[in-house]
């Protein structure tokens, strides 16, 4: 059940992510047309770095539920079995805690950016735009919890994640070297 709800809401930011880069490319491909005729749009330089803005964040949340962002892993995996687990955790509730701080600031800043708007844009407040900071805040806690366990794991059992990752990948090099090899090689 956890998995699944996990992996809907990978797809849903996946989705989010997509439609962002899209909309970007889209209104960065008008503008540059539309400048081309010399009839420059005046909202492209706002909406572009709105949308490269909520891009960034939504990409953030989308890195930390693949755990595929900053870490320390070598650190943890040198430890004790015990204490490479204690010290993950703790790590852990640092994450959260720091993006419980961001959330609840995050929404303090939107009653006071709803009384303000973008300069081309009169309609869009700036409580939509700033609201991507709490949004990606609750999102990196949940992304967080749901991952937990795997990360516990992975210090309790020594794995490094990133290392793994890149073992991986050489790994499938190689063999995909040795296949081509193969396949070159005179009969």
């Amino acid at each position: 059940m956890v998995e699944k709800f996990e992996k809907a809401l990978l797809w849903v930011i996946e989705t989010v992510c997509l439609a962002l880069m899209v909309a970007l490319a889209l209104s960065v491909i008008y503008s540059t047309t539309m400048r081309y005729f010399g009839l420059s749009p005046s909202w492209y330089d706002e909406i572009a770095s709105v949308l490269l803005a909520w891009l960034t964040y939504f990409g953030a949340t989308y890195a930390l539920f693949l755990r595929q962002h900053m870490s320390f892993g070598g650190i943890v995996t040198a430890l004790p079995k015990r204490a490479a687990v204690a010290l993950a955790l703790f790590s852990e509730l640092l994450v959260i805690s720091f993006f419980a701080i961001v959330a609840w600031y995050g929404t303090a800043v939107l009653a006071v950016a709803k009384w303000d708007s973008l300069l081309s844009l009169r309609w869009m407040t700036l409580d939509i735009v700033q609201s991507i900071i709490p949004i990606s805040a609750v999102l990196m806690i949940i992304g967080t919890v749901l991952t937990l366990p795997r990360a516990l794991a992975n210090a309790a059992a020594g794995i490094d994640m990133e290392h793994a990752d890149i073992e991986h990948a050489i790994a499938e090099a190689e063999r995909e070297s040795a296949d081509r090899s193969r396949k070159d090689a005179p009969k």
